[in-house]
């Protein structure tokens, strides 16, 4: 169980997050149905952390909360937004001292279909929140020196 007020520490700082023009053009859906949670797990390429985590989340992007500002490109917004607020719930729930991973290997339309989110928002990442139970395995990474380029 994940206690109600670090779950509001992390909406807090999901609200806090940039977004394009400032307006949030995401939607954030806590998931406490275990039926849901389990259909979620089969449209998730069967990760079953999402059925066993305490806490679920899931970001999805909103572009109709901008289409009449920016048009065409509220599309690629709203997905910037939602990765945006799911980063920033993510930094708050390791600060929190809890475990967290992102999920974003999932069948689109069946997500969408087992939460019924409205026509043209879009699932973007499932965060599965909860207690560390084991140590997770060394990271590779490119390095700092390869992931950056110097253009003069």
């Amino acid at each position: 169980m994940v206690d109600e007020s670090k779950l509001s520490k992390i909406l807090q700082a999901c609200n806090l997050a940039p977004s394009s023009g400032g307006l949030q053009t995401f939607e954030i859906y806590h998931i406490k149905n275990k039926e849901i949670k389990k259909s979620l797990v089969l449209a998730a390429k069967d990760q079953a952390l999402i059925a066993q985590a305490p806490l679920l989340l899931v970001f999805c992007a909103n572009p109709s909360r901008s289409v009449e500002r920016f048009g065409e490109r509220s599309q690629f917004f709203s997905v910037q937004d939602a990765t945006i607020a799911a980063v920033y719930a993510q930094l708050t729930i390791h600060a929190l001292g809890l475990s967290t991973v992102w999920i974003g290997a999932f069948d689109e339309k069946k997500v969408s279909e087992i939460l019924h989110l409205p026509q043209g928002q879009r699932p973007v990442a499932i965060i599965p929140i909860g207690y560390e139970n084991e140590k997770p395995k060394e990271k590779t990474t490119r390095g700092s020196k390869d992931l950056l380029h110097t253009i003069d």
